[in-house]
Parts: C-alpha cells; structure tokens; sequence
C-alpha cells in the first residue's frame, strides 16, 4: 500500500519574547531518593514548589515527571540537617535528561542564558553527580562542550540542600507546547562550529536514517530493513544515528539535500543545522505529535510525514513498541519519490533519484510519474 501524508496539527505561533527569569531566596533543593522516587521541584521559602522549575508536556500544568508535594516527613520545615549550599547563588537548570531526543527537547531549552554569554552563577541541575557517570552520554557531553561547559561545570547534590539564592529560567521550549526563537537560537550557536558554511546543501545523495541496528528504544519498525535494503540499492546511504558523533549528525544535516528517517528523535536534530532542511519522515501512523512541529518551525524546514495504512502493532520486544509495514517496498517506493520531489525542488533538473523512481515503479506494478 503507497505512503499517505499524515494529519499534522495546527502549530502553535513562535514566541519571540524571552522566557521568564525568577530569582528566588532560600530555596530547597530534592534530588532523588528511595523514599521520594524522582526529583522535587525547588521549593521556595513558604514551602511552595516553584513554576518555573518543573517541567511540563503539552498545554497543561501537571508536571511531567517531578513531585511538587512538600515532604510529609518535615511538617516544620527542613530538618537541621539539610546542609547549605556552598555557593551563595545557583543557575538552576532542570533535569539532565540523558537520552538524546529528551535531552534536545526538555533539558537544552533551560540553557538559553549561556547564549554568548557566561553564566552568571555556578549551573545546578538534577544531574549525574560525579563526571564520570556522564561519559556513558557522549551527545551531552558534546553539546555542553560546544557550548563552552564541562560536565564537571554542571553542580548536582545528592542529598536535599538548601540554597540561599537561585535563579530559575524558565525553558524556552516546551514539548507539545511551545517554543521561543531563542532556543532555536541557541541550537544553531552549538551547531555553528560541526559545519562550513560552503558545506551546506553540498551533497545531493539523499541519507535515510534507521534504527535497524538499536538494540532497545521507544519505538520503530520490526521490518525495517527490507525498506533499508531497497533504498540503499538505489542509492540512497544509510546510516545510524547511534553510531555517528553529535557533530556528524550535525554536519549530516547541513550537508545533505535530502535527509529521511523513521519518525524519531534522530529528527530533531535539525535544530541545530541550517534553516531550510528538506526532511521525509516514516511515521507508524497518521497523527505527528506536536513537538515535532514545533522543532519544524523553529527550524523553517519542510518535512513530509508520511505512513502507510495497514500498519500494525506487533510484539515490542526491547522497545516501547514496534510496528510493522503492510508492504515495505510500497513504503521504499513512496520514500524514493518523496526524496526525489525534494531534492528536485531545491534544485532544477532531474531528480538524482528519478531514475530510481521509475525503476522501482516498474517493479511494483506502479509506473506513476
């Protein structure tokens, strides 16, 4: 069965103001523990968690993933032996969230005071507490460095600690929710330095992106490689993500005419690539959830988003879940043509991919122009 486009919502408008700043005294600070489960927001002096310290999906309120209940073991208020903070102010910067996608999507959009600017206090955040329990993540230790910061520059406590001033920004993009300019700002200041300007849009051989060699994650296509297979005989490269450096996957992006994937994080870095990028994105269905619009028009890119009906969920295995194609050389079929309207649009002439195309329809029993 061919690719349908999928049903995209409308895309809330860019903010273009910056995100609020709060400055607050006497603060608490609750990192994980046996006896609370995740991360506490910060709380203030009156026992209130603060807004701006949590995060949130979508248009809601609830936080995601932190408590914000005061603890009901310290009805008077922290105990004595909540020691104080040695500095006497924190850059509060949420949670590290130390798988790719939400580390681009939660964590980075804290960091937008650093652009081109030094922080103005020592950077705290519910963190791996010792450096060499980040090195297992090297997209964020890359990421940090890249925008001047060592993992050894990023405070995280261990025990609850009282802080006598923190400064809490608010995050300039928010899953499902929103997004300021300023972020997309910010990504493409780390990206800045993973490409030459003469690089961009230099390599007309479209990439496809795979998830065939994940060994766990959210989700993708059991049967994935018969589509891999296909594309990469008609010449488009394949490649994998968790195999290539933060930088490469950058660089990847602004060199390419043409970039396709299955629908995941891998996608969203385009954040940090020029604007203008031309994206196919395999889909497991036909709605898009809204974060992805929204790294979209941060990014003025044009991607299609498309799925093949009769799609259908099969035994998750390590994933979240995992789907399976009605017919993956309809699904390649569809990928190529796609690419191939793509590529042409950015450049006049015969598509790189057209004599692909028409091969392949042949094959399928579809000569469509």
């Amino acid at each position: 069965m061919t690719l349908r486009v999928c049903r995209t919502p409308r895309t809330p408008r860019l903010r273009r103001d910056l995100p609020a700043v709060r400055v607050v005294e006497n603060v608490l600070y609750l990192p994980h523990s046996e006896a609370r489960g995740q991360p506490s927001a910060l709380f203030d002096a009156a026992r209130h968690f603060i807004p701006e310290s949590v995060d949130v999906r979508g248009s809601g309120t609830t936080p995601s993933w932190q408590r914000t209940d005061w603890p009901q073991d310290w009805p008077d208020g922290p105990p004595a032996s909540v020691a104080e903070a040695p500095e006497e102010t924190y850059l509060f910067l949420g949670g590290a969230h130390l798988h790719y996608g939400h580390f681009l999507v939660t964590t980075l959009p804290r960091f937008w005071p650093l652009l081109r600017a030094q922080a103005p206090a020592p950077v705290l955040c519910y963190a791996p507490a010792h450096p060499a329990l980040w090195q297992p993540f090297r997209f964020a230790v890359d990421i940090l460095a890249l925008l001047g910061l060592d993992v050894r520059d990023i405070h995280a406590f261990e025990a609850p600690m009282r802080l006598r001033r923190a400064i809490v920004p608010a995050p300039a993009f928010q899953e499902e929710g929103f997004a300021h300019t300023v972020f997309r700002d910010l990504c493409r200041e780390i990206g800045a330095g993973c490409y030459a300007p003469d690089e961009v849009d230099a390599d007309e051989r479209p990439a496809y992106l795979a998830k065939t060699r994940l060994s766990g994650g959210v989700r993708r296509f059991a049967n994935e490689e018969a589509v891999t297979e296909i594309l990469a005989r008609e010449g488009v490269e394949i490649l994998h993500p968790e195999a290539m450096s933060f930088s490469d996957q950058v660089r990847l992006f602004a060199r390419r005419q043409v970039v396709a994937g299955s629908l995941g994080s891998a996608l969203h870095t385009a954040l940090f690539a020029p604007s203008g990028r031309r994206v196919v994105a395999l889909s497991p269905g036909p709605r898009i959830n809204p974060t992805f619009l929204l790294v979209d028009a941060l990014c003025g890119n044009a991607v299609a988003y498309l799925h093949q009906p009769g799609t259908a969920e099969t035994e998750p295995g390590a994933f979240g879940s995992q789907q399976t194609l009605t017919d993956p050389r309809a699904a390649a079929d569809g990928l190529l043509r796609r690419m191939d309207r793509m590529r042409a649009a950015s450049a006049p002439g015969r598509g790189v991919l057209s004599a692909a195309w028409s091969r392949l329809g042949r094959m399928a029993g579809r000569g469509r122009t």
